[in-house]
Order: C-alpha cells, then sequence, then structure tokens
C-alpha cells in the first residue's frame, strides 16, 4: 500500500551549502529534538520569527531507548493488524493484556512530561 498523495506535494529543492562545523550542527540540535536534519532545517527556514524551535527538556539515554522500544512495538503491532485485518484472523487472546501494558507504559511516560 502506498502512502497517500498530498495536496501540496514537495518537490521542488533547495540546496545550501554548508561547512563540516555548521552541519554537525544542525545534525546535533536536529538529533536534540528527535527531528531529521531535513525537517529542523526546514522548520528553522520557514519559522520566520514565529515560536523559536527549542527542546523543551533534553532526554536521556534511557528515555530514548523506551522511544525507540515503543516505536518498535508500534511497528510490530501494525504489522500483525495488517496481517489480521488481510486474512480475517481473530485476535490473539494474549493481545488485550499486552495493549494495556503498553497503554500503562504510555501513560507513566506522559505522566513524568507534565
Amino acid at each position: 500500500m502506498s502512502r497517500p498523495r498530498t495536496s501540496e506535494p514537495r518537490d521542488r529543492q533547495l540546496n545550501i551549502g554548508l561547512t563540516a562545523t555548521e552541519y554537525e550542527s544542525l545534525v546535533t540540535r536536529a538529533k536534540a529534538l528527535g527531528m531529521r536534519p531535513v525537517h529542523f532545517g526546514r522548520a528553522l527556514l520557514l519559522n520566520s520569527g514565529n515560536a523559536p524551535i527549542v527542546n523543551q527538556r533534553a532526554t536521556s539515554h534511557i528515555e530514548k531507548l523506551n522511544y525507540s522500544a515503543l516505536a518498535r512495538l508500534g511497528n510490530n503491532l501494525n504489522q500483525m493488524m495488517r496481517h489480521l485485518h488481510r486474512t480475517g484472523d481473530p485476535l490473539p487472546p494474549d493481545l488485550e493484556p499486552l495493549l494495556m501494558d503498553i497503554r500503562g507504559i504510555i501513560a507513566r511516560g506522559a505522566g513524568d512530561d507534565r
């Protein structure tokens, strides 16, 4: 299944030259915000005086690992659900307890930010 088309595709490119130091700074700042460098650069370029892009708080190494693990879990669950929808197989009986555990982990993580 392909990605849906947007009403305004990004079909133009702007290539800029950066020094190695500038590039590393951009990559480091993007990574600190959990963004890809291209998305961070676009946000900086198009922000033009609106609210600045700032890191609300630094994320620890453990938090990054947790986010990564949750992303992998989400990817696996998505693939499983696609398979179940495609085949019409019933949900496995141990899926709901697993989802409850994942929701609990997410709720605890969201509670830390508030």
